[in-house]
């Protein structure tokens, strides 16, 4: 199953940054993708479509837990999953430092949970506290074959040469089609 009852965990999203003490809200989305809610659930909801009532959890680096508002994930139809957000206010801790957060959404009356996610905030007091970005890797994911830099060539020619990449692409694709079902181009008998 994707969750507590099918309720999984969609997306969370807190701040980059914080100094120590700070107030926020994280947002966490959930979505519903159960295809059947019982009549007499007692985590059921009727907000437009029949859902079930979840509740977004934020758990900080220290354990504590911060429970945000409780929604009616709706359920899915055939044509349209819906997405439902339960924002949660929490506390930064007091330490400087990268502290990690962990989310999840569970039902609101029976308590069963969702699967997690993590994500991390950088706390610190003020600017020059700020943790260093890491310095550039000598090996360059973005160009593994250290190719040229394009960006001295004429307007276009990156675009022009994918055109050509993918020309000569499907034509091998083409001509090893033609071999695999022995197809002949023009006449030939």
């Amino acid at each position: 199953m994707a969750g507590a009852k099918g309720v999984k965990i969609a997306d969370l999203e807190v701040p980059e940054s914080l100094r120590p003490g700070d107030r926020a809200t994280a947002r966490i989305d959930a979505t519903n993708t159960s295809n059947f809610i019982g009549p007499w659930d007692p985590d059921k909801c009727n907000d437009g479509n029949v859902g079930l009532l979840v509740e977004g959890v934020l758990v900080g680096p220290n354990g504590e837990e911060f429970v945000g508002d409780t929604v009616c994930a709706e359920q899915h139809d055939i044509v349209t999953s819906y997405e439902v957000t339960s924002d949660v206010p929490f506390e930064a801790p007091e330490t400087e430092g990268t502290h990690r957060y962990e989310a999840y959404v569970r039902t609101a009356e029976t308590g069963e949970e969702s699967s997690r996610v993590s994500e991390s905030i950088d706390v610190f007091r003020d600017e020059d506290d700020a943790p260093e970005e890491p310095p550039d890797d000598d090996n360059n994911t973005d160009n593994p074959f250290n190719l040229p830099d394009p960006s001295g060539s004429p307007p276009g020619l990156p675009a022009r040469a994918n055109l050509v990449l993918l020309a000569v692409a499907g034509l091998g694709s083409a001509y090893m089609l033609g071999q695999l079902f022995d197809i002949q181009i023009g006449g030939g008998a």
